[in-house]
């Protein structure tokens, strides 16, 4: 493909998407500080400027290649941070991205491997193994979450969203296979 997007492209649709789930699950009575939902989006690949990301089948198959792309990021974050005026408020914001453990860094990552899946369907790139690998991915931050209400919605959701996204890895497993490839 020509068109390939790039990190401000992608942390816009992040933050777009993690501001919708996190609407959407107080709508239904979960208690999600959305403002710090949305600096995590705003933030969490901010380390990848000086070196991009390792690729997920990649990380998976080399943990010790994953843990080295970590430690580059989090430097990188530490780096970075220096340029906003609260830079102890923004280390510290990156740390917890990179940890995730609370529930709004949770949504953030949910909201990450949402749009890096459907930048993949809208460049014709989605594969079957990767809602395979994404689908558990999601679950699993989803799982970890505190408040059980948006746990509750946001297990549901996942679970409309894979089942609607087999029916585009039906077409494309089609259209792959009779281009040959």
């Amino acid at each position: 493909n020509t068109r390939i997007g790039n990190l401000a492209e992608h942390h816009y649709l992040v933050t777009m998407l993690g501001w919708q789930l996190s609407e959407f699950v107080n709508s239904k009575g979960a208690k999600i500080d959305i403002h710090k939902v949305t600096k995590f989006c705003l933030l969490h690949d901010i380390g990848e400027l000086f070196g991009g990301d390792i690729g997920m089948y990649y990380a998976k198959a080399n943990p010790a290649a994953r843990t080295c792309a970590k430690k580059f990021e989090e430097e990188n974050q530490k780096f970075l941070s220096k340029f906003f005026n609260n830079q102890k408020d923004v280390q510290n914001l990156t740390k917890e991205i990179l940890d995730s453990e609370s529930d709004e860094a949770h949504i953030a990552k949910v909201a990450d491997y949402l749009e890096v899946t459907h930048y993949k369907l809208f460049n014709g790139q989605l594969k079957k193994n990767d809602i395979e690998l994404i689908a558990p991915k999601l679950e699993e931050k989803i799982q970890k979450m505190k408040d059980k209400i948006a746990k509750r919605e946001l297990l549901k959701f996942v679970s409309d969203w894979k089942k609607k996204m087999i029916k585009y890895d039906s077409f494309l497993d089609a259209s792959t296979d009779a281009l040959g490839i």
